[in-house]
């Protein structure tokens, strides 16, 4: 996704999380902040967002088929596997039901992330960062520590300049947005050309450019940034939510599921596994069409999708965006009560 569809996304998740009435008080944490921390969702793709020599790379998991034989097992997710590991909540899980062009000798093979650089992928910088803002949210200064139920006994000791502010976790939240949203584009998770962003030639870039153009300019940085501190939470919110109608998307804010394998790490891996499922959808590996030997380097939308298949173009578009949303919402919520002591989620459970 571009910056404009990852703002989008990031916020149109609080809204999702608002209406569900599930962890108010994290709404009430990040909501305020929404417009100015926007631009935490697309940070990890600025250039001068990594310091001169840093070794922070790529976040991506593109996977290709697996030629050795160590541990060859765990890199195979048969299809009903995957579908159980996804969860019935997602789009992706019927639209991975209902294909029938991928089929068992596909599924029984084994997939491998072409990872350059050991632990520099989409798995691994969701769940970093996971990680982190729990610890952040558990040193909160007295804003963010009054949302949170609970006490830290040692909070008293650390400078409250040092403790983490209601626009650091808003900041971090939307920038933990950017990876997971990343999880849901197909052409994040395939390693063949076709696949690459190819300096704005093909399918990368035209699916990109689509959804941009379909959320439209009112997540735009230029109309973020500048009015940041004058735009309303409920306004931004409300503006999310009307982008719905274009990708027809229709959310049911009061079954948000947990986790399904209750890890980040691997619930993005799962996610990933699926994406790649539906790359291998919409442009066929078969040796005739777009093999995984990379003989063909650039294809375009209008060849997969021609015409009279816009329907499954709006299939896809939908599937992606609803994804994107639900499931930063999903491991937002999961961080949150991470950072809740399990006997206060007990005693919330009773009276609810």
């Amino acid at each position: 996704m571009d910056q404009r569809t990852h703002a989008w996304i990031a916020i149109r998740a609080i809204a999702l999380l608002e209406d569900g009435g599930e962890s108010k008080d994290l709404v009430k944490l990040i909501k305020p902040h929404a417009a100015k921390a926007a631009i935490g969702a697309w940070i990890p793709d600025l250039g001068d967002a990594k310091r001169a020599g840093s070794q922070i790379g790529k976040h991506v998991l593109k996977m290709k088929p697996y030629k050795g034989k160590v541990l060859k097992e765990r890199f195979i997710a048969e299809k009903e596997d995957l579908l159980e590991r996804l969860g019935k909540s997602r789009l992706m899980s019927s639209y991975i039901e209902n294909d029938t062009s991928l089929k068992s000798h596909w599924w029984n093979k084994p997939y491998k992330g072409d990872i350059k650089t050991p632990g520099q992928h989409l798995a691994n910088r969701a769940m970093a960062m996971s990680v982190m803002m729990r610890d952040l949210l558990i040193m909160g200064d007295q804003k963010v520590d009054k949302l949170l139920p609970g006490a830290v006994r040692f909070a008293k000791n650390i400078d409250i300049k040092a403790r983490t502010k209601a626009e650091q976790v808003a900041l971090y939240f939307f920038m933990l947005s950017h990876f997971i949203s990343d999880a849901c584009m197909p052409c994040h998770t395939d390693a063949r050309k076709i696949s690459a962003y190819n300096n704005g030639k093909g399918l990368h870039h035209e699916l990109e450019s689509r959804w941009s153009n379909i959320v439209k300019t009112k997540f735009d940085k230029k109309k973020l940034l500048p009015a940041s501190l004058s735009i309303k939470p409920d306004k931004i919110l409300k503006d999310a939510k009307e982008v719905d109608t274009r990708f027809d998307l229709k959310f049911k804010p009061k079954s948000i599921p947990n986790l399904v394998a209750g890890d980040v790490w691997l619930e993005l891996i799962n996610i990933c596994r699926g994406s790649f499922a539906v790359a291998s959808i919409i442009a066929s590996p078969k040796p005739s069409k777009y093999p995984y030997s990379d003989k063909v380097r650039i294809v375009h939308l209008d060849k997969l999708f021609p015409e009279n298949s816009s329907e499954k173009l709006k299939d896809l578009d939908r599937m992606v965006m609803h994804d994107a949303v639900l499931n930063n919402a999903i491991i937002w919520r999961h961080i949150w009560q991470q950072a809740i002591p399990a006997k206060m989620k007990k005693k919330k459970k009773k009276t609810a």
